[in-house]
C-alpha cells in the first residue's frame, strides 16, 4: 500500500466519524428541567392599644429572603414603646428578614401631661384687666401686689372679673383669699361660668368658718349647697386657698386642699371668671391674689 492510499484511507475516516457526530447531534433541542417557584410568606402587623398610631407597610406578602423596613408612628397622645411578636426592639424603625411568616405588634403607650396653666394673674401688674373703681358702695383697686375689694355698705356684694382672661369650660379654678378687716360677718371667694352681671356661678367663705356654693340665675339667687361650716377654713385674718373644678355639669368646691362639696348642675356650661365679696352686717375689705386657671 501506498503512502497516499494510506492518507486517503486516513482522510475518509476522519470524514465518516464526522458524519456520525453530526447525525448524533442532529435533531429536537431538549427541554430544561422546571426549576421550584420562591415561596412566599405573610407580614402582619398590629397596633397597640388600637388606634395610638401606624407602621408603614402595615403588612403585605413577601418572598423568601426579602428585608421588609417598618417604621412605627405614634398618634397625638401616644409615643412608641416597644416591638413584640416576632420582633423586638424599642427603635421605631427595624428590619425584617422574611424567612417565614412574621405575626409583629408595635406597642404605644399614652403621654403623661402635666395639666396646662390657661390663665394666671399674680396682681403684680396693674393693667392686667381687673376694674379700678370707687363706688359709694363699693370700691376695686391693685395694691401691694394683690387685687381688693371694699364692700362699704351692710348687706352688699361686690365682684368683679376681668375679660382679658377669656371663657373657660371645663377647668381648676384657684386663688388665695383673706379678709383685711376684722368682721366675721362677711363672706369672699370667687364666681365663675359667668355670662354677665345677672347669671354666674359663686362659691364663698366667710370670716367664721362657714362656705356655700350657689348660682345667680337671671338676677335671682339659688342655693347649690347651703351654709355650712368646715374646720378646714382660716377663720378671721387667715389666708385661705379655694378652689373650684368644673367638668361638665360637676362642679366641686376645695379650700386649703381638702374637698368640701360636689354638686351637679347645667345652668352655664362656660363663661368667665372672678372675685367676689360681700358684707352680712359690717363693713368687708378682702385682698386676693395668685388667681390661676388650669386644665382640670
Amino acid at each position: 500500500m501506498t503512502r497516499g492510499n494510506l492518507a486517503g484511507i486516513i482522510v475518509g475516516c476522519i470524514i465518516a466519524v464526522i458524519g456520525i457526530i453530526g447525525i448524533a447531534t442532529s435533531g429536537e433541542p431538549t427541554t430544561p428541567p422546571e426549576l421550584e417557584p420562591t415561596p412566599t410568606y405573610t407580614l402582619s402587623v398590629h397596633i397597640s392599644p388600637s388606634g395610638a398610631g401606624w407602621v408603614s407597610p402595615s403588612g403585605g406578602e413577601y418572598e423568601f429572603g426579602d428585608q421588609v423596613t417598618l417604621t412605627a408612628s405614634p398618634a397625638s397622645g401616644y409615643t412608641f414603646d416597644q416591638w413584640s411578636g416576632d420582633a423586638s426592639g424599642t427603635s421605631p424603625t427595624i428590619v425584617i428578614t422574611m424567612y417565614s411568616d412574621k405575626n409583629i405588634i408595635a406597642n404605644f403607650r399614652a403621654i403623661q401631661t402635666t395639666p396646662g396653666v390657661l390663665f394666671s394673674d399674680d396682681f403684680s401688674d396693674e393693667s392686667s384687666g381687673w376694674s379700678q373703681e370707687s363706688f359709694e358702695n363699693s370700691e376695686f383697686r391693685y395694691e401691694d401686689g394683690e387685687y381688693h375689694i371694699l364692700v362699704k355698705d351692710t348687706y352688699w356684694l361686690a365682684w368683679a372679673w376681668t375679660l382679658s382672661a377669656g371663657r373657660f369650660t371645663d377647668f381648676a379654678l384657684e386663688v388665695d383669699a383673706r379678709q383685711v378687716s376684722e368682721s366675721s360677718g362677711s363672706g369672699y371667694g370667687v364666681i365663675f361660668r359667668l355670662q354677665n352681671g345677672d347669671n354666674f356661678y359663686s362659691f364663698e367663705l366667710t370670716g367664721d368658718g362657714y362656705y356655700n356654693l350657689n348660682k345667680y340665675l337671671n338676677g335671682e339667687w339659688i342655693t347649690l349647697r347651703t351654709l355650712t361650716r368646715s374646720d378646714f377654713i382660716n377663720e378671721g385674718n387667715g389666708t385661705n386657698h379655694l378652689k373650684v373644678v368644673c367638668e361638665g355639669s360637676q362642679i366641686q368646691v376645695y379650700v386649703n386642699g381638702h374637698h368640701l362639696a360636689t354638686v351637679i348642675d347645667d345652668s352655664f356650661v362656660e363663661g368667665y371668671v372672678g372675685v367676689i365679696a360681700e358684707a352680712f352686717g359690717l363693713d368687708t375689705h378682702v385682698a386676693f391674689d395668685n388667681i390661676v386657671v388650669s386644665e382640670p
